[in-house]
C-alpha cells in the first residue's frame, strides 16, 4: 500500500514538474491560442482609386488630356470612371509628374476627385494672391500649401532665395517638380479646363 502510494505521489510529481517547466507564452498560446490577424485592404484614399481598385466589375474609364505648357515634367488628365452594370460614376483629375532630374524613375500619379479639384482651384487663386504680397522681413521662411487625399501636394516658398512652387504626386514615394510663380496662372487655367471637361461629361 505504501509502495502504490509513493508511485502515485511520483506520477503526480513529474506532471507537476512538467507543467512548471514549460514557458509561460507557450502553456497560454496551448490553453488560448490567439486568432492570427487578417491582411490589411489597400487604402485607397480618393472614390476615383477605389473604384479603379473595385473588383469583378467591368470598368470604363475615359481620359481626356489637358493642355499644359510645363514641358515634359508634368502631365494632367480629366478622368470618369463608370462601374457598367452598377452604373456607380466618378470623376476627377489625373496628375503625373516625373522627376526631371532621373528620368529612369518611374512618375508619380495622383487622382483627385472632382469636389477637391473645385478646392484646388480656389485655392490656387488664394495662394496666388498671397505669395504676391511677399516682402522680404525677418522671417527665415514662409510657405503656402495645399495637399489633396491623394498625396497631390502643391506648395509656395519664400526664402531667401527667389520664390518658388512645388508639385509633388504620389503618397509613399513622392515625385516633385517646380515652376516659377509667374505659371501659377497657367496651371489655375488647366484645372479649370479639367473642371470644365468634367462638368460637361
Amino acid at each position: 500500500m505504501r509502495a502504490l502510494f509513493f508511485r502515485g505521489f511520483t506520477v503526480v510529481a513529474l506532471a507537476v514538474a512538467f507543467i512548471a517547466s514549460c514557458p509561460t507564452g507557450a502553456w497560454a498560446q496551448a490553453r488560448d491560442p490567439r486568432p492570427l490577424q487578417m491582411p490589411l485592404e489597400p487604402f485607397l484614399p480618393t472614390r476615383i482609386e477605389a473604384l479603379l481598385a473595385t473588383p469583378n466589375q467591368v470598368l470604363m474609364v475615359d481620359y481626356y488630356r489637358i493642355d499644359m505648357r510645363f514641358g515634359p515634367s508634368m502631365r494632367m488628365d480629366a478622368v470618369i470612371v463608370d462601374a457598367v452594370d452598377t452604373r456607380t460614376r466618378f470623376k476627377g483629375l489625373r496628375v503625373q509628374v516625373r522627376d526631371p532630374e532621373n528620368r529612369s524613375r518611374q512618375e508619380g500619379t495622383s487622382f483627385i476627385d472632382i469636389e477637391e479639384l473645385t478646392s484646388l482651384t480656389r485655392g490656387l487663386s488664394s495662394m496666388a494672391e498671397l505669395a504676391a504680397k511677399w516682402t522680404h522681413d525677418d522671417r527665415q521662411a514662409t510657405e503656402l500649401s495645399f495637399t489633396s487625399a491623394g498625396g497631390f501636394r502643391l506648395a509656395i516658398r519664400q526664402s531667401a532665395r527667389v520664390p518658388r512652387a512645388f508639385l509633388s504626386t504620389g503618397l509613399l514615394d513622392p515625385v516633385v517638380t517646380s515652376i516659377d510663380l509667374a505659371e501659377l496662372p497657367t496651371l489655375k487655367v488647366a484645372f479649370e479646363q479639367a473642371l470644365a471637361i468634367l462638368n460637361s461629361k
